[in-house]
């Protein structure tokens, strides 16, 4: 007998009675809708970031002389400093603020720390308290010397003196400058001098505020290049004094040995044994000549 073969295969989707395959069930689109949420946060979230960022700069830029602590708590003193001293209309307390910091926390500029201070004395003087606040300002300018040193003294009274009438004044008298080797009381004040025996001769220079002095006859070895030449010694306020022989100085004011002359922070003693010795007060840096020998400190 042939078994005859049905015409539809066996399969169990396939409903009973029935010639048609049944539907696939649907696919999820949960992956799908979970995506598109995704995107649409970090969406929200750059264009909030960016929204934030431009209206901050704005303001900014609108206000130039808004204080840098209002946005950073964590700058150190010297960049604040330096950033109150760009603000010449900010407040006298933020002047002050800035000026007190510098005595511990200066980074020994000189012409940063001249502008913070001298934007203090303007807005002291604005507001009619510049007498009051004076005590502040020399205080803070005798920390900085002794702290940063004899050459930025020098270029920090260089620097004020550059400023209005008040702060030329009050960095004048050199009261604050913290002096390394201050000159014996009872020095004479000269501009030139010379020994008994004529050998050594000195002039003090106001331009450069320094002072030179000539030897003629030495018996130790000439400095160089200068072989059976004069030698002259030169001595600032603040630089390593140094020797040539481009020039031979001469004076006719003697002084007596056992005296001691001074002019423009630099004094020499003049003795008979251990010869002539200028030193900066400031610097405490100096030189010392004899006939017999010379000395650079």
């Amino acid at each position: 007998m042939i078994r005859q073969m049905s015409s539809a295969p066996d399969n169990p989707w396939l409903d009973q009675g029935s010639s048609q395959w049944p539907e696939q069930p649907p696919e999820s689109r949960r992956p799908l809708y979970f995506l598109v949420f995704a995107a649409g946060v970090l969406l929200l979230t750059l264009m909030a970031v960016f929204y934030i960022k431009v209206i901050r700069d704005g303001r900014d830029a609108a206000d130039p002389d808004k204080d840098p602590k209002a946005t950073s708590t964590t700058a150190d003193a010297p960049s604040t400093a330096k950033t109150t001293t760009l603000n010449a209309n900010g407040s006298l307390e933020e002047a002050r603020e800035a000026v007190s910091q510098l005595k511990e926390k200066s980074s020994c500029t000189a012409k940063d720390d001249a502008k913070s201070l001298t934007v203090f004395i303007q807005a002291a003087k604005k507001e009619d308290k510049l007498n009051k606040e004076r005590k502040l300002a020399t205080s803070t300018l005798a920390a900085l010397s002794k702290n940063c040193g004899a050459e930025y003294t020098v270029d920090l009274t260089k620097q004020m003196k550059k400023s209005t009438s008040e702060v030329s004044d009050l960095v004048s008298d050199r009261s604050w400058w913290h002096l390394a080797s201050p000159a014996p009381s009872g020095a004479k004040d000269v501009t030139e001098f010379t020994t008994g025996k004529h050998n050594i001769r000195c002039k003090f220079d106001d331009d450069d505020e320094s002072v030179s002095c000539s030897i003629y006859i030495y018996d130790y070895p000439s400095p160089d290049g200068c072989e059976n030449k004069t030698a002259t010694y030169h001595l600032s306020q603040a630089k390593e004094a140094t020797a040539d022989c481009n020039s031979a100085l001469n004076s006719s004011i003697q002084v007596a040995y056992g005296s001691t002359v001074s002019h423009n922070g630099i004094w020499c003693s003049i003795s008979q044994e251990q010869g002539i010795t200028c030193t900066s007060e400031l610097s405490g840096k100096g030189f010392q000549l004899k006939r017999a020998a010379a000395r650079l400190f």
